[in-house]
């Protein structure tokens, strides 16, 4: 049987359209997967220190957080502060290969948008790009729902919400 560490593994042993798809496949068809995956809750934990809680409900909201590059981030924000460095490395790699993963399905153009598994995947590419976003328009073009971004500086992007909404 193959677990949710096993597709993990397998994308960031060989990072591809043909591992990509499985485990976001099976992270979308997990019990506790939304696409609006709160992380509020985290933030204040973290903020108030406690790292040891904190990890402990990131880790409950796996598997349905999992490749989410905030969710690992603040994971790995987690362990650190606990003593947990190694454990903490390997939960920066998997936020890292996870915003890859988003860039490597498209461009950001109307024509290749980006595909996301939840809505603040969005924000955290964008923000790895170095983006403020400033307004968020959902259009419909070619039978596919995109969700527009125009950031800060005029630029605009483009990811498919169509699994999304």
């Amino acid at each position: 049987m193959t677990t949710y560490a096993d597709l993990v593994t397998a994308y960031l042993d060989d990072p591809g359209p043909e591992t990509l798809a499985p485990l976001r496949r099976a992270v979308r068809n997990s019990s506790n997967f939304t696409v609006d995956l709160d992380l509020g809750p985290i933030d204040k934990m973290l903020a108030e220190g406690a790292y040891a809680e904190a990890a402990t409900a990131l880790r409950a909201l796996m598997p349905g957080a999992i490749f989410s590059p905030s969710a690992h981030l603040r994971l790995a924000t987690a362990l650190e502060r606990s003593g947990e460095e190694r454990s903490a490395a390997r939960e920066r790699q998997v936020a890292s290969a996870a915003l890859r993963s988003i860039r490597a399905t498209g461009d950001g153009s109307e024509e290749h948008p980006w595909t996301v598994l939840r809505i603040n995947d969005e924000y955290d590419l964008l923000r790895a790009l170095d983006k403020v976003p400033g307004r968020q328009d959902l259009v419909e073009t070619g039978g596919r729902r995109i969700d527009r971004h125009t950031c800060t500086d005029g630029t605009l992007v483009h990811f498919d919400a169509t699994a999304l909404v």
